[in-house]
């Protein structure tokens, strides 16, 4: 806990934690799917989550290869080094290495001896990253989702209050799975606004930095990112409801709430930050909006709905969603497993390059690099 405390809430830090035993404890669903090694894995991890990531991009994967090795953003790496020394990586899992090298040189050590990419971060990296590997490497992505919660006339507000608090404020609203929009049916919107503008004011002592083990939203891990904050902030001020305070200095952006009649618009850019983008919504029929929108495509990953929607239960016959994508009266942060395939069917959400061609889907490491690497060799190497 002490080594996470400096780069996230304690409640995130636990999670991790909670997450990655239980992703270790039940490997055996998995167990198909490790009879056999590649030559090296070459993992690059995301600015949240460090432990979890760890393990299931760098500790799971290392598992199916001779030579693995992980690098941390930049700006995680004091953080990661104070993580890996109380892990004692080498000691537990002698085929992972990490590397705090500069990007660029990483990049050209590990190229042309790596038979899978495991990167996490935006689809724009990725392809900078991508390009410089060679088209057999096996190279998986996992991007960023839009992820909207939808809030029906027969939703039970409160439970979709509760979800929506768990998703955003998670890790400060730094996780791709984090709502871009939460569409409310009109008839449940003041109710819905009520409850949770009333939880955010009940929770307004514990917004503060990662020293106090009592508090649930701290600064953004990336400072610079609070400044973009205050340009997004300024551009929808004609939508404010609440919160809105940002410190460039500190990195801290506290919740806040907007609210844009989907009528104007879907909100389509993600925060990556504790913002709730609230879109009232006048019936099933005007969902489309958002949903048939040329922008939603591409980042199509998880619908989480509270009550009952004809129109979302029709997006199971459309290219986008499936039955594992669209989640009745829960969210994905009590539904994710480390051991199930993640991610959604937008390509910049999530998808594998095979021997160059992109193929859309929800990935998952072990899995993945045993169909189309293990396999396709006849099994072990």
């Amino acid at each position: 806990m002490h080594s996470l405390s400096g780069y996230q809430c304690a409640n995130v830090a636990l999670d991790e934690i909670e997450r990655s035993v239980d992703l270790l404890d039940n490997l055996h669903h998995n167990r198909e799917h490790f009879d056999g090694k590649v030559g090296a894995v070459t993992t690059f991890l995301p600015l949240n989550q460090p432990l979890y990531a760890t393990v299931c991009f760098g500790v799971v994967p290392s598992f199916m290869a001779e030579d693995t090795a992980l690098r941390p953003p930049t700006a995680m790496h004091p953080h990661y080094r104070a993580l890996a020394d109380v892990l004692d990586l080498p000691a537990h899992f002698p085929e992972l290495h990490v590397s705090y090298d500069d990007k660029e040189e990483f990049v050209a050590d590990r190229a042309h001896r790596t038979d899978v990419v495991v990167f996490t971060g935006t689809p724009e990296n990725a392809a900078k990253v991508r390009r410089s590997f060679p088209r057999r490497t096996l190279f998986i992505l996992n991007g960023s989702g839009h992820n909207p919660l939808v809030v029906t006339e027969s939703a039970d507000v409160d439970v979709a209050v509760a979800s929506a608090l768990r998703v955003v404020l998670y890790n400060q609203g730094q996780d791709c799975a984090g709502p871009n929009s939460i569409l409310v049916h009109r008839a449940r919107l003041a109710q819905f606004r009520e409850n949770l503008l009333a939880r955010l004011r009940e929770l307004e002592h514990r917004v503060g930095p990662y020293s106090d083990p009592d508090n649930v939203v701290g600064p953004n891990t990336d400072p610079d990112h609070a400044v973009k904050m205050v340009r997004r902030f300024r551009d929808d001020r004609a939508f404010w409801l609440y919160g809105g305070e940002v410190n460039p200095a500190s990195g801290m952006i506290k919740p806040t709430v907007f609210e844009k009649d989907l009528a104007l618009g879907g909100n389509f850019r993600e925060f990556f930050a504790p913002v709730f983008f609230l879109q009232p919504y006048d019936d099933d029929a005007e969902l489309p909006r958002y949903f048939e929108d040329q922008r939603y495509a591409a980042n199509a990953m998880y619908v989480s709905v509270f009550g009952d929607s004809p129109y979302v239960k029709s997006l199971l016959d459309s290219p986008w969603h499936d039955a594992d994508s669209i989640l009745w009266d829960t969210d994905l942060h009590l539904t994710e497993k480390g051991y199930l395939p993640y991610g959604g069917r937008g390509p910049a959400a999530s998808c594998l390059y095979v021997d160059g061609v992109r193929v859309p889907g929800a990935t998952l490491p072990q899995r993945d690099i045993h169909q189309h690497l293990v396999a396709r060799r006849g099994g072990p190497c």
